[in-house]
């Protein structure tokens, strides 16, 4: 077997490679050498993955999971968490249920790889326990509902959702807003001080022509943008700087969800979110809104306007200040033309600066 192996060698590389093989290539069935501390030469390097030669071939399911819940919501609201199971027999039984409910039965289908679910959300704050069983097999799923006028447990997004550090679905619970509330938060707040701590701005910068309205700003910015949910990027964003009281919020929600299409009129309770945290910890900062501009895009503007009435709607109702970037920089067929019919998707040079020193002004203040 060893002059096997010396052939072999000899044959692909000469003579000379087949010494140098001789010494470093041991027979098959002797004893290789150890070194302490050595990684052996033929080994694959970390994070490369096998080859498919190797591989069984089975198909790797994903566990259930939770897929979408509100980020906030109000007290005794009926809402719904979705979730999505994996259909690897088609079928079978399974249940899902709240820790202590009712199961709620199903079976999977035979058409699909996938199918997806609503749950009741809880109504109280804790972290909840739901349980999907699926033939023999169960799984555990959490979900965490949390009081808004407490420190936000906020970490991160998945997949456009809020969750905390463990990965773990986060909703907010706050009030509804009604007259009489209104009322009577307009009274004892005259009698709350308006915050000491840093200023914040956060959400979508407005960027255009290289440049946008957070630069330059007396105060650090916090960019907070999300394809799919930029209401829900700013609530994250703002978890960590609600420790302590700000003296001003501002707010830039942005159009990137519109142009998305991925804009619901959920994005409104930041608005009130973020006042019910102030007002717990004993303060009021100045709270703005800066209203984002109509978008040149003529299919978008009807939405746009829609979503722009119901923005400064909320934010007056809830004592918020406006900062109306269409007002201050025009529309968008003079304040976003490059040339002839280019145009970026937000305001640029002097009509980005008018904005950017709207914002100055108010963190000024």
């Amino acid at each position: 077997m060893k002059q096997l192996v010396g052939l072999v060698v000899v044959a692909c590389f000469g003579a000379w490679s087949s010494v140098v093989a001789a010494a470093a290539v041991p027979a098959l069935g002797d004893a290789q050498p150890v070194i302490p501390g050595a990684e052996p030469a033929w080994q694959l390097p970390a994070g490369v993955p096998p080859s498919p030669s190797t591989a069984t071939g089975e198909r790797i399911w994903p566990d259930p999971r939770f897929t979408h819940w509100p980020a906030v919501v109000y007290v005794g609201e009926e809402r719904n968490c979705s979730f999505s199971l994996p259909v690897r027999a088609a079928g079978v039984a399974g249940w899902i249920r709240w820790a202590d409910a009712d199961l709620l039965p199903f079976v999977l289908p035979t058409d699909t790889d996938q199918i997806s679910g609503l749950l009741a959300l809880p109504q109280t704050v804790g972290v909840h326990a739901a349980q999907v069983g699926i033939a023999q097999r169960t799984w555990d799923l959490a979900l965490r509902v949390a009081d808004v006028r407490e420190p936000w447990p906020l970490a991160a997004l998945k997949d456009g959702f809020p969750v905390d550090a463990d990965g773990v679905p986060v909703v907010l619970l706050d009030q509804r807003r009604d007259s009489s509330i209104e009322r009577q938060w307009k009274f004892l707040v005259r009698d709350q001080p308006r915050g000491q701590g840093p200023a914040v701005v956060v959400g979508d910068p407005l960027e255009s022509g290289g440049s946008s309205v957070f630069a330059e700003l007396p105060v650090v910015a916090h960019i907070a943008i999300d394809l799919r949910r930029g209401d829900h990027a700013a609530l994250v964003a703002l978890a960590p700087l609600l420790t302590t009281v700000p003296k001003t919020v501002i707010w830039s929600p942005g159009n990137a969800n519109l142009f998305l299409g991925t804009w619901t009129a959920e994005e409104e309770r930041v608005l009130g979110a973020v006042r019910s945290r102030c007002a717990a910890m004993g303060a009021q900062p100045q709270l703005v809104l800066l209203l984002p501009p109509v978008p040149v895009d003529e299919e978008l503007r009807e939405l746009a306007t829609k979503r722009r009435e119901l923005l400064a709607r909320s934010a007056a109702f809830q004592g918020w200040q406006i900062i109306d970037v269409e007002q201050i920089a025009g529309p968008a067929v003079t304040a976003n033309r490059v040339a002839d019919g280019v145009f970026t998707r937000y305001p640029l040079g002097p009509a980005q600066a008018e904005v950017r020193a709207a914002l100055t002004r108010e963190l000024t203040r």
